[in-house]
């Protein structure tokens, strides 16, 4: 984990107007250990409450999202992190798409 960061905002200096009724779009600069590089991988947070007003419908998927019930940076940053943590593979390659499946990687569905 090299950093997380709220898209637009200065790292977590972002605060909702409500914050029962929020979404807001992260990412994480994750990269394999010993190594200075590090590969986007982003994500929303947002209240249920949010999410029923702007995107549910009759039905809907939620790849992506971090659901909170209200603003808390650190339990989002706790998450992330122990999400990371709990992750392995053999190569980079192997973590990245088990992270894919959490955050949208930026290499997600490329082809080479």
């Amino acid at each position: 984990m090299k950093s997380i960061d709220l898209i637009e905002h200065e790292t977590y200096a972002y605060w909702p107007d409500d914050v029962e009724d929020f979404c807001v779009a992260a990412e994480a600069m994750i990269g394999p250990d010993g190594e200075d590089g590090a590969d986007i991988f982003s994500f929303e947070v947002c209240t249920p409450k949010w999410f029923y007003k702007n995107r549910l419908n009759s039905a809907a998927f939620a790849r992506h999202v971090v659901f909170v019930s209200a603003y808390d940076e650190k339990a989002v940053q706790n998450l992330v992190v122990d999400t990371v943590a709990n992750i392995t593979g053999g190569t980079w390659s192997e973590i990245a798409e088990k992270l894919s499946r959490y955050f949208r990687w930026e290499y997600e569905d490329y082809r080479s």
